[in-house]
């Protein structure tokens, strides 16, 4: 449509004004712009109201602003609205970019004429993208190209600011864009723009700059290099004063985060008030993450699903009307829990809550105000002491009334301390917040409490550095290292750690804090490098250095100065007497390197891969061309996690040239030494230690310091433990202590506790409402923890911050201790327990399910401390049993349950107790109790088995003196539930993670027992060298007349006793050859089941020469190979793992028994010929025994893997495995050479994968495949050598033969060897805690012959030089 030349000349000049018909005063309401260079989706405009005149630029920071009314362009097509915006966006930010200033033009507010100057209007939006593609393709192309890049980078899109209290029904906004033209983007440069026209007509460049507040046109450009010059000054002195308003903003972040810097007790504690903030502010608000705050109060009715608390998963939470209880005091469990855990209180409800909903400020103000008073006075009155605490209110949200009620409790309960502290990213948002705290507090005092206006980003980023560093704010600016992002994997020590601390001392409060810092180590508390750096630098005492101490310094400093290690990982292994002081010798250690290498802590409650990730990430940004490795202490974990830690690091820096790239520093405690430990820390002391522990007691004494019995654990150290000195101490401070104050009886409780559960604890919390329940019952007055510490009682008991529950915690000073208070309290350990058994105050709330925990294990813990030997029951019972009366010990399990009413274990324990002292009826309930509440535990089932087989045993002794069918009903049902109950339990472990097989054994041990009793009655007894109807009613359908009815309900279970029996029997025969046994727990099991299997095979068996007639008489003959498989068995053979260590001469009668004339037709026969002859073959008394040509072995072995179902054994494929294993003087034709090969290579695949069917997830670790031969250096069969020749104390060294080392190779991660042919590739595994030398090429081993394949063992890294 052409356009009028009117309205074209309208357009492309200023809009006209409209014709003004009546004028009427009206008052306006002035409002705040929207705030620069933010997006807020919640600020609206109010149509009508006015913004601040349209100004120039202030301070080059705070924005300049220009108003366009925009009304006429509006009502254009959509290209003359683009070509209208692009103009006067384009001349505006030229003028502020060659300015250097800030600014915001807004469309849709009017600048005069018949409105107020500013009066907000709006504008129609149809398509909001219109004006983005404005500011793309017409504003930024108005710069010249080479300056294009600039304005992109300096005009801000468009934002939308929706405009309310219209009537016009049509949704309308205001339109602005703001500019930023920062230093590093415009310096030097001025710009000149073409501005757009209708006609789009090539225009001349202009140069436009603000004046006032207008943007106008530059006559002279000779003038603007001198002008931007001195813009660009203006510009660099404005920015670096907005950046930081330095010293303010430092002196109040110095006051708020780094007071807790300047002392070593960490003593201030943070109370954080918050509202609603947006999604966006989160991520500016990590550094809040570092703070341990006491508590927060927040007032977000959203904050649990999308606020500040979603970042807090570890908070413990509660409403504003849970944290006052009836007698209107702080809820105890609430305040003095949290010390060390943030308790979080959602002030006004939460959405998502069944219970507590959000209220208006109305409602609130009436119904919830009231609690917050309350709770806010006993804080700031009872809890915490004036000067302690900081209060921080985060003012992200519009003001309100709930949280202005917040901010005067506050500032009137803390006496209007500077110990508040206000952060307000918007300075808008601060003045409405100052205009409802002014009644409490003036604007001049708020203003200094405060930090306003600086970036929420800038904050964090500057505070979390603060945090992770331990730095000042002034030093933060010259250190630019960051360790937070290794946290919580690995902490670093710093080389300059603690050297931020500037000690006074002349200063008494310094002097104080000295005192308690080397006093609690003194007393047994954990060593940190505060207590090094005191020490270090002449303010205590020197740290004793034990003489374990010098043996890991020699030993690292031979690592450190052995060239070209090949180990990428080595590990030095510190193993101590818990509280000999072998972490004080670990941690010394670190403190002594960490100027020389990079030293670090590894928390290992956390994942292997993370820490191997965090750890990496280290090594990489230490690397200063050194080559030094990275130290790393690993304190208490087991081997299996050092191993898997070992392996990881070692696969991280595979790729590292210099070795050794990590050092793992492996403090552990234990009672006795390992070959494998640099050293071991004992109690005893040399003659140089217990000369510098007595110089160190007495300069202690001389010091008047402390009293013996106030460092009690440095004094026992001292002296050795000497138990004389221990019992004598022990005993004073018990009679010391206020017999009816309660506190005896906490410290019984902690003791009980510390005794029987490692590394147990209760908190402070519930220390002290212990205790106060008693004192509240007698009228005296209320004690806090801190209060315990002074006394008495203080010296025995020790306080530790612990991480995993972020709690306060107490224990007794030491293990030793602990016992001792137990051997001397007159109170029985059945009392005690009791106790803790039915304080509420252990169970009830959140943050002590982990003590919960501890009491728990009192009951589940059956090994003892001392030699880990397993027990029938938990330590403490026995103790019981013991020392006081068995009857006793039922009461105390019996309230165990009641306690722990949910928990199966708990009841499976009572019930073995039960089954122990032969209470069978009573044991049978609590393991069904329990059974209910874990239906498919293996465990639960098989105890259940087992009180049934200790109730078949018990009536079967009886049974003996007189045997009659009916006699034995009774006693067969038990044992028929018993095998039921463990075949239960065998299904019920294939299901789990772990390979729990004690059902298979305790279901061939009842059954086997079952068997050997039926003898005892008439018709079952041998006859003629035989037990043939024994034989014939469990193999056939035959049911003698004197049993028929008596034993009617039993009888087809009892015939299917001898298929269960071979069925669980081959399931453990086939267990053992796969997995080398534990000899603590299953070699036992396995010497008692080989005895039950001789038995049981022995009423199968015929002991003289008429078994065929007798067979044949009975119609038996069909059962000939079950009686022979039976004869064979009891000859101790048809088992793989027993077969090669049986003599010759029982080898040959297996042989004979196996060979037919007529072939072998059955696969049983075929596998125990072959296996008895190569078990001839490499037994060194078989030698005079003919033996088998190697073509015949392998035409046989073809065979048997044939008869073989798929996937039914490896066993065939392991006998193929031997037969073509290559021999090295051997010389094969190509033809057979790979027929050989590939004989092997199909063998090989079929064992692994048979394996990989078997295993489960975790065994893999848990449960090493078991070699049954290594590879020697004979010849044919006789350089295998079978796992019974190696001697116990070196599994390298053997009689006759001597495993040799074979040469392989590796590729990445997997090995080979070479076969018969010389290109061909063999697989191997590797071998438990077996890794492959990083760069490893060439490489040797030990090579081990197992059911999953070839293993290696102890691979060692080779020169690459000949060929393999």
């Amino acid at each position: 449509m052409e356009k009028r030349p009117d309205e074209v000349a309208h357009l492309n000049g200023a809009e006209t004004a409209s014709t003004v018909l009546e004028e009427k005063p009206r008052a306006y309401i002035q409002c705040n712009p929207h705030p620069f260079d933010k997006e807020d989706a919640e600020f609206k405009y109010v149509r009508g109201n006015v913004l601040p005149p349209e100004t120039g630029g202030k301070n080059l920071i705070i924005p300049c602003h220009e108003f366009k009314s925009f009304q006429l362009a509006a009502r254009r097509d959509e290209f003359e609205q683009k070509i209208k915006f692009a103009k006067e966006v384009a001349k505006f930010a030229a003028a502020c970019m060659n300015c250097r200033t800030n600014g915001t033009i807004h469309f849709g507010v009017e600048d005069g004429r018949e409105y107020a100057h500013g009066e907000i209007v709006g504008v129609p939006v149809h398509k909001k993208e219109l004006f983005v593609e404005a500011r793309d393709k017409y504003v930024i192309k108005c710069f010249l190209e080479k300056y294009q890049a600039d304005a992109e980078c300096s005009i801000r899109p468009p934002r939308f600011v929706e405009v309310i209290g219209d009537d016009t029904g049509e949704q309308s906004f205001v339109i602005e864009v703001d500019i930023v033209p920062t230093l590093s983007v415009v310096k030097e440069t001025f710009y000149l723009v073409r501005l757009p026209n209708l006609q789009m007509s090539k225009r001349r460049p202009s140069i436009y700059k603000r004046e006032g507040a207008a943007s106008i046109c530059v006559a002279k450009i000779v003038e603007m290099p001198e002008y931007v010059r001195e813009r660009d000054f203006e510009r660099e002195r404005a920015e670096r004063n907005d950046e930081l308003s330095n010293d303010d903003v430092y002196r109040k972040l110095s006051e708020l985060f780094t007071s807790i810097k300047e002392h070593m007790n960490n003593e201030m504690k943070y109370i954080l008030v918050t509202d609603s903030c947006k999604k966006e502010d989160l991520e500016n608000l990590r550094f809040l993450l570092g703070m341990k705050f006491f508590c927060v109060l927040d007032f977000d009715p959203n904050s649990k699903v999308q606020g500040l608390c979603s970042l807090y998963p570890k908070a413990s939470p509660y409403f504003l009307e849970d944290c006052i209880t009836e007698s209107n005091s702080l809820a105890d469990y609430l305040m003095k829990g949290s010390f060390h855990q943030t308790s979080w209180i959602f002030c006004n409800g939460q959405n998502d809550s069944g219970g507590q909903k959000p209220y208006d400020s109305k409602t609130w103000m009436e119904t919830r105000r009231e609690h917050l008073v309350k709770m806010i006075s006993q804080i700031c009155n009872t809890i915490l002491p004036l000067g302690t605490f900081e209060v921080l209110f985060l003012l992200l949200s519009p003001a309100n009334q709930l949280l202005a009620q917040a901010f005067h409790e506050f500032y009137a309960g803390m006496n209007g301390r500077n110990n508040i502290k206000c952060i307000a990213e918007n300075r808008e948002n601060y003045n409405s917040w100052a205009n409802l705290f002014q009644k409490t507090c003036n604007r001049e005092t708020l203003n200094n409490l405060s930090i306003v206006g600086t970036k929420l980003s800038h904050l964090d980023s500057m505070i979390q550095t603060i945090q992770s560093s331990g730095l000042s704010v002034k030093q933060l600016l010259c250190d630019g290292t960051k360790y937070e992002d290794l946290l919580p994997c690995i902490e670093v020590l710093r080389s300059d750690e603690c050297s931020c601390i500037n000690v006074d001392a002349s200063d008494e409060e310094w002097q104080t804090e000295i005192r308690d810092k080397e006093m609690h180590f003194y007393k047994g508390g954990k060593v940190s490098w505060m207590n090094f750096w005191l020490a270090e630098n002449g303010h205590c005492g020197k740290i004793i250095k034990r003489d374990a101490y010098e043996r890991v310094n020699n030993h690292l400093n031979q690592v450190l100065e052995t060239a070209d290690s090949k180990e990428s990982v080595i590990t030095l292994t510190i193993s101590h007497q818990p509280g000999s002081g072998g972490s004080t010798v670990a941690h010394h250690i670190l403190w002594d390197f960490r100027k020389r290498l990079t030293c670090a802590t590894v928390n290992t409650s956390q994942p292997v891969k993370s820490i191997c990730d965090k750890a990496k990430k280290l090594q990489n940004n230490e690397e200063n061309g050194k080559n030094l490795p990275v130290l790393l202490l690993v304190e208490d974990c087991d081997e299996e996690y050092i191993e898997e830690l070992k392996i990881h690091l070692g696969r991280a820096v595979a790729d590292c040239p210099s070795k050794p790239n990590f050092i793992l520093l492996h403090c552990k405690r234990s009672t006795f030494a390992n070959a494998s430990d640099i050293v071991h820390v004992i109690y005893k002391l040399s003659g140089r230690e217990k000369t510098l522990f007595n110089e160190k007691l007495n300069d202690l004494k001389k010091q008047s310091k402390y009293k013996e019995n106030s460092i009690l654990t440095f004094v026992l150290m001292a002296k050795e433990y000497d138990l004389n000195y221990l019992q004598k101490s022990v005993k004073e401070l018990l009679e010391s202590i206020d017999q009816t104050s309660g506190i005896l009886d906490l410290i019984g409780c902690i003791a009980l506790l510390n005794h029987y559960v490692e590394d147990s604890y209760i908190t402070g919390s519930q220390c002290e409402a212990f205790i106060n329940q008693r004192i509240q019952s007698e009228d005296l007055q209320h004690l806090t923890f801190e209060s315990i510490l002074r006394q008495t009682s203080g010296c025995l008991l020790s306080r530790l911050y612990e991480p995993a529950t972020e709690l306060l915690c107490i224990r007794i000073i030491h293990r030793k201790v602990a016992e001792q208070i137990l051997n001397q309290m007159k109170v029985p350990q059945s009392q005690t327990v009791t106790h803790l058994l039915e304080r509420n105050e252990f169970f009830n709330y959140q943050s002590t399910t982990q003590i919960g925990k501890f009491i728990r294990q009192l009951f589940l813990k059956r090994k003892d401390n001392a030699d880990q030997v397993k027990l029938p029951f938990s330590s403490l019972i026995a103790h019981i049993c013991e020392k006081e009366k068995a009857i006793i010990a039922e009461d105390v399990l019996e309230k165990a349950c009641a306690r722990f009413a949910k928990d199966a274990f708990v009841a499976q324990q009572f019930a073995r107790f039960l089954c122990h002292k032969e209470k069978f009826e009573k044991a049978e309930t609590w393991v069904k109790k329990a059974h209910s509440l874990q239906p498919s535990n293996s465990y639960i089932l098989h105890t259940e088995g087992q009180i049934y087989k200790k109730w078949f045993f018990s009536l079967e002794e009886q049974n003996k003196q007189q045997s009659s069918p009916q006699r034995f009903g009774k006693t067969i049902e038990l044992a028929l539930k018993a095998i039921v109950a463990f075949q239960s339990s065998q299904e019920a472990s294939k299901s789990e993670t772990d390979w729990n097989n004690a059902g298979y054994f305790s279901e061939v041990e009842v059954a086997c027992h079952v068997v050997q009793c039926m003898p005892l009655l008439d018709i079952f007894k041998c006859e003629n060298g035989c037990h043939i109807n024994l034989v014939k009613y469990l193999l056939t359908d035959w049911i003698p007349e004197q049993i028929d009815t008596a034993w009617a309900k039993f009888h087809g279970r009892l015939k299917g006793l001898h298929n269960n029996i071979c069925k669980a029997m081959e399931s453990i025969y086939e267990h053992m050859a796969y997995f080398q046994p534990d000899k603590r727990t299953e070699e036992k099991s396995y010497e008692k089941l080989s005895k039950s299997e001789k038995q049981f095979s022995y009423f199968f068996c015929f002991f003289n020469d008429s078994r065929d007639q007798i067979v044949r008489q009975e119609n038996m003959n069909h059962l000939m190979p079950t009686l022979k498989c039976h004869k064979i068995y009891y000859l101790g053979g048809g088992r793989f793992t027993k077969m090669f260590s049986l003599a010759s001469k029982d080898l040959i009668k297996i042989i004979q028994l196996c060979t037919n004339a007529q072939g072998f037709s059955d696969k049983n026969d075929l596998q125990n010929y072959i296996l008895s002859q190569i078990a001839l073959a490499i037994n060194p008394d078989g030698s005079s025994v003919a033996k088998m040509l190697k073509k015949e072995f392998c035409k046989l072995s073809h065979h048997l893997c044939l008869m073989c179902n798929p996937g039914q054994s490896a066993i065939p494929y392991f006998i193929q495995m031997l037969l073509y294993w290559p021999e090295a003087e051997a010389e094969d034709d190509n033809d057979s050479a790979e027929e050989n090969d590939r004989c092997l290579i199909d063998a090989l695949n079929t064992m692994n994968d048979l394996y990989k069917a078997k295993i489960k997830d975790v065994l893999a670790k848990k449960k090493p495949t078991h070699p049954h031969f290594f590879l020697g250096s004979g010849s044919g069969f006789r350089r295998f050598i079978h796992n019974t020749y190696l001697r116990e104390d070196n599994q390298w060294e053997v009689n006759p033969n001597e495993p040799k080392r074979f040469e392989g190779w590796a590729e990445g991660n997997k090995l080979y060897v070479r076969g018969h042919c010389r290109e061909s590739k063999v697989p191997i595994h590797r071998g438990p805690k077996c890794s492959i030398p990083p760069e490893s090429r060439r490489v040797s081993f030990y090579l081990g012959f197992t059911l999953r394949g070839c293993v290696a063992y102890d691979i060692k890294n080779e020169t690459e030089d000949g060929n393999l």
